[in-house]
């Protein structure tokens, strides 16, 4: 779930990354991508929190925000 913050702004690496997968993600796997994302997210959050790691906590902060923009009625 990592990596799709990674690419984040980043359409090129996006690219790379399904270039080397061999193939576009199908729907079903670009919300699963979504749903794993954000429940990574919220894990960091706890984590980053509880352990006093702000790094850690403002990825997942930074995920759920993207998240929210992206699928935005």
């Amino acid at each position: 779930m990592r990596l799709a913050d990674t690419w984040t702004g980043r359409p090129d690496l996006r690219a790379a990354f399904l270039d080397g997968y061999g193939r576009r993600l199908t729907p079903v796997e670009e919300r699963r991508l979504d749903c794993e994302s954000a429940f990574d997210a919220v894990s960091g959050i706890a984590y980053g929190t509880a352990h006093g790691d702000p790094e850690v906590a403002e990825r997942g902060h930074r995920t759920l925000y993207r998240l929210r923009a992206t699928h935005r009625p």
